[in-house]
């Protein structure tokens, strides 16, 4: 071994019995120990080695009548096991042995085990405190804590007994570090965290203010860290492929970057690009670095000849230190401390043991051959020792998170808040075979359900939330293997733990999940599916705190959906459970308890967790709300007129509305403005020119005709786009606002009495009826011209090329001269403020301009329909519903038709073979046209579009067929169709008869 520095020449026995040796000119002692050393620390008062057979030993350090520090002789340290490692304080000396016991070494040379602390693989010293990391990643601390060392809060300044660090229990540690007063801790995959003193930047963090807890380095993320080691007040860090950094104290030269300034973040010591570095070590004041081709430097104080450079000076740079060259010897280690330094060479390549690099960022088990052990039969005393690797192991997220990392290309060191760095293939494999013993499975469930509720809440790095990600890939396989309940227990724990976590983590945890392959989101949100559907198949069902947590746990993966961009965004019904109609009927019930007699009952789905419900199930609880109130509505009459002593007669129980053919809008606006709200909630009715007859088809005609008027020109009651293809509310003052109000009470009645409605509106009014702000992607669908200009304006145009279009905050919308930014009249459009422009420009069309009329719009809307069951769809559900979906599966409806009376032939009746021969010849617009002859709509209800249907039976005439045209039975979709003697007559009596029976929707006069 080489020694330089403070009295580098003494303390060590030699070969020769002796504990002295000559040093060269350089200050180098060449010491011939006649052994290995495989660790060494020194402190202010003591120094500490280890031999490569596990005995430790003490050398004294005293200060001499002349002031000068001298070392007395090695001194055996007699313990029962052997040592793994030693480390020094300023004057205290920890051992570690190799059974993971901690020991701290009296004057007396007495190592006194630490009754806390077992199962513990790394220690180290600061001046006055230390740091442990045990083999299931957990740190504990302890000693002096006045700056912050211990991690414990402010709260904690000192403890004497080893204190657990909870806010690093998830990271999946792999290093320990300590220095003067500051504290470092390594994750697997290169993460840094620093706590305690940093009047010198030697945390990393930026600035000169102590920390009381771990706090994360930022500036080292992604840098492949591997190694820490720690100074009195400055630190080094050692990167994979062999980078530098140092921050901290540079007073004396000690960082290598050619200054004497202090650094508060890590900066690379750029004097050693080119030599890769493989080892690092830092001393009280100064800094040595082994290189690959086993060359050592140093930098910092020399006064102690600790540099091995021959003069007593600070170089601020990366100097090589002069060791002999006549040795065919390989240096295979450094060490620095205090004062000193240490080069231990060896030429036997078979030595290991090299205490200061532990191999840091490898992970120290390889899980699938952990499990593949545990799954082989064994004999019990086998089976009692795998317990406690089993518990071990599943008992700790630090060990579970290290445990199946994407080693390929090193690609976990990337890990950060949008990169998970797991190889989740690798963690379903492994489980598939865990999952196969009972034995197994029930020693990692028990595990598990004792780990989760202490996870702690906030983790301080990204590392420790990976723990969650690992978890659903287990779910996943236990509910592929096991029977169905198996997994709910454990399905429940996680779920309480997901949820106690911080916003912070959940984003992290929401960001890495939707980074995945589609393939695999897609499998974890089945796993709480299943978790879910086989507790409410159950009956009763469980609505419990427990089972809402999964819900939430759904509804949490649905929102991070929801902000994902196509393609890899999952499309929503993925996430919907397939729950039976009793389920809902009961969830409606509790709802109505809740609402109407305020009772502690709320439903366990419904209003809730609408993005787990089915269009069919949300259009199911409103039409059976809507059904229950008209029926509580008339019977609510029937009290009132009986209290009158009087008998009910039919038009007390309907919601009449009398109008004429000729002025349907007319007609309804003025009945409405003379009904009372209450009224809607009763069954409707309507009749044309005083025929009261009672008839559902007037009721389909009806909305037919007055939305067809009223969104029409001649109306007066709106704007259109360009291709008049959209209508949208005016921007100008209307005089009289009572028809936007009617005008939302009839969206109201035909959404209650499930009629659809022609609504040519664009998605806006159905975000904005349920809360959702309007985007760019509703100016595009209503206005493409305009939409595009302000997305190429948004994302198209550099800085210099919106400077050029010379615009300003003021813009014309609907005929109308408008600054956008009222308190800053022409404000200029530039790069900067784009942004602001888009967004003020979007807000003003579907907001600010139309605030009025859609509020009254909205009120009437809502004065018919309850708003908290319309809440349930989501925007394009309500469209859909309300507006239906086109139809133009024209080949279906010829194959699924049915025939009747005299057509009910096979094959096919001739007059049939000739129908359809005329209608494969109509127009796509004749055809929509033949569907609301036949229906009474132009679409189809959203959720009858795969069960619609026609049948056409023979039309009984008095006289000649040819004379007469199809008659058309809506209620029913049914058909009657004369027996007409040739195809020409019948493709003219039926092209006439559609014709008749089609409102066009006239072109608007205005424009944008």
């Amino acid at each position: 071994m080489f020694s330089w520095g403070e009295d580098s020449q003494r303390g060590f026995r030699l070969k020769d019995g002796s504990d002295t040796a000559p040093p060269t000119a350089e200050g180098l002692n060449h010491l011939q120990l006649g052994y290995h050393i495989t660790a060494l620390s020194a402190g202010r008062t003591v120094l500490a080695f280890l031999k490569s057979n596990g005995n430790a030993f003490i050398i004294p350090i005293r200060e001499s009548p002349a002031g000068s520090r001298v070392r007395g002789k090695q001194e055996f340290v007699k313990f029962k096991d052997k040592i793994k490692t030693v480390s020094c304080g300023d004057d205290t000396v920890t051992l570690l042995s190799k059974r993971g016991q901690v020991l701290c070494v009296d004057s007396k040379l007495v190592p006194r085990p630490m009754q806390m602390l077992c199962a513990v693989s790394q220690v180290a010293c600061g001046s006055h405190h230390s740091v442990a990391l045990t083999k299931d990643g957990q740190v504990y601390t302890w000693g002096q804590g006045s700056r912050g060392q211990l991690g414990l809060g402010e709260r904690q300044p000192s403890t004497k007994s080893p204190q657990h660090l909870n806010s690093l229990s998830a990271v999946p540690l792999v290093q320990v570090a300590a220095g003067g007063g500051q504290s470092f801790a390594l994750s697997v995959s290169g993460a840094v965290f620093s706590w305690g003193s940093n009047h010198c930047g030697q945390l990393g963090l930026g600035d000169t203010t102590d920390r009381h807890t771990p706090t994360p380095v930022h500036c080292l993320n992604l840098k492949k860290t591997t190694h820490i080691s720690c100074g009195k007040a400055h630190t080094a860090t050692l990167t994979k492929d062999g980078g530098v950094f140092t921050f901290g104290s540079g007073e004396y030269g000690q960082l290598g970057h050619n200054s004497f300034r202090d650094e508060l973040r890590p900066r690379l010591v750029a004097e050693l690009w080119g030599a890769k570095v493989t080892k690092i070590a830092c001393g009280r004041h100064h800094t040595l670095v082994l290189t690959d081709s086993k060359r050592v430097y140093s930098f910092g104080c020399g006064e102690q000849g600790q540099l091995g450079h021959g003069e007593e000076r600070h170089p601020s740079v990366p100097l090589p230190v002069q060791l002999p060259q006549d040795t065919n010897d390989v240096i295979k280690n450094i060490f620095a401390g205090g004062n000193c330094s240490f080069a231990v060479y060896t030429s036997n390549e078979d030595v290991q043991g090299e205490a200061n690099t532990v191999g840091v960022n490898t992970v120290t088990h390889c899980f699938d051959h952990m499990i593949d052990k545990w799954t082989a039969e064994c004999d019990s005393k086998t089976w009692k020792q795998m317990k406690q690797e089993i518990h071990r192991m599943f008992s700790s997220a630090s060990c579970l998170n290290a445990s199946v990392l994407e080693k390929s290309k090193d690609e976990h060191f990337q890990t950060s808040p949008k990169y998970c760095g797991l190889n989740l293939p690798l963690a379903q494999l492994a489980f598939q075979k865990l999952v196969t013993k009972d034995n197994v499975f029930a020693e990692v469930e028990g595990a598990l359900l004792n780990l989760l509720p202490s996870l702690y809440k906030h983790s301080v790095g990204v590392e420790g939330l990976r723990i969650f990600l690992i978890l659903n890939e287990l779910l996943h396989v236990i509910q592929n293997h096991k029977p169905p309940l198996q997994s709910i227990k454990l399905a429940k724990a996680i779920a309480a733990a997901i949820l106690n976590l911080s916003a912070g983590s959940l984003q992290v945890i929401g960001d890495w999940w939707s980074s995945l392959p589609s393939s695999t989101m897609s499998k974890h949100v089945e796993v709480w599916k299943q978790a879910l559907s086989v507790i409410l198949s159950n009956e009763p069902v469980h609505r419990s705190s427990e089972v809402k947590n999964l819900l939430l746990v759904l509804q949490f993966m649905y929102n991070v959906n929801h902000r994902i961009a196509e393609p890899q965004k999952m499309p929503e019904s993925e996430f919907c459970l397939l729950m039976n109609k009793t389920f809902y009927l009961e969830d409606w019930q509790l709802w109505r308890l809740g609402s109407s007699y305020k009772k502690n009952t709320e439903p366990l789905i419904l209003c809730s967790f609408p993005s787990v419900m089915d269009l069919e199930s949300k259009k199911f609880v409103f039409d059976l709300n809507a059904q229950f109130t008209q029926r509580h509505a008339v019977a609510r009459i029937i009290g009132e007129i009986q209290r009158e002593f009087r008998f009910p007669m039919p038009q007390d129980l309907l919601f009449e509305v009398e109008v004429r053919r000729g002025s349907v809008l007319k007609d309804t606006f003025e009945h409405l403005a003379f009904t009372n709200p209450s009224d809607y909630k009763i069954p409707l009715m309507v009749y044309y020119d005083e025929n009261l007859s009672i008839s559902y088809v007037n009721v389909k005609d009806f909305f037919y005709e007055v939305f067809h008027e009223v969104v029409s020109a001649e109306s007066g009651m709106f704007m259109y786009n360009d291709s008049k293809t959209l209508a949208w509310f005016p921007s100008k003052a209307a005089p009289e606002v009572q028809r936007y109000l009617h005008f939302g009470v009839l969206c109201g009645l035909a959404l209650y009495n499930q009629c659809i409605i022609h609504l040519p509106f664009p998605l806006a009014l159905f975000k904005k009826l349920l809360g959702v702000k309007p985007s760019l992607g509703d100016m595009m669908e209503f206005s493409p011209c305009v939409g595009e200009c302000l997305k190429n304006i948004l994302e198209g145009y550099t800085d210099d090329e919106i400077e050029i279009l010379d615009m300003d905050f003021s813009i014309n919308w609907d005929g109308t001269n408008v600054d956008l930014d009222p308190h800053n009249p022409e404000k200029p459009l530039t790069g900067q403020n784009r942004k602001e422009y888009v967004e003020a420009y979007v807000n003003h069309a579907f907001n600010t301009s139309v605030e009025g009329v859609f509020q009254e719009f909205k009120r009437g809307f809502f004065q018919v329909c309850d708003q908290d069951l319309v809440k349930l769809f989501r925007p394009r559900e309500l469209q859909e519903v309300l507006v239906g979906k086109d139809f133009n599966d024209w080949a279906r409806l010829k194959q699924v038709t049915g025939y009747e009376g005299k057509y009910n032939t096979t094959p096919l009746h001739p007059t049939i073979q000739m129908f359809w021969e005329v209608f494969d010849d109509l127009t796509e617009d004749q055809k929509k046209a033949f569907l609301c002859f036949v229906t009474g709509f132009e679409r189809v209800p959203i959720l009858d579009v795969e069960k619609f249907k026609m049948k056409i039976r023979d039309q009984q005439v008095q006289g000649p067929p040819d004379q007469f045209y199809p008659k058309a039975y809506t209620c029913y979709s049914e058909l009657e169709l004369p027996l007409y003697s040739t195809k020409e007559i019948m493709q003219t009596r039926l092209t006439e008869a559609l014709s008749s029976n089609k409102i066009i929707f006239k072109e608007a006069g205005t424009e944008l």
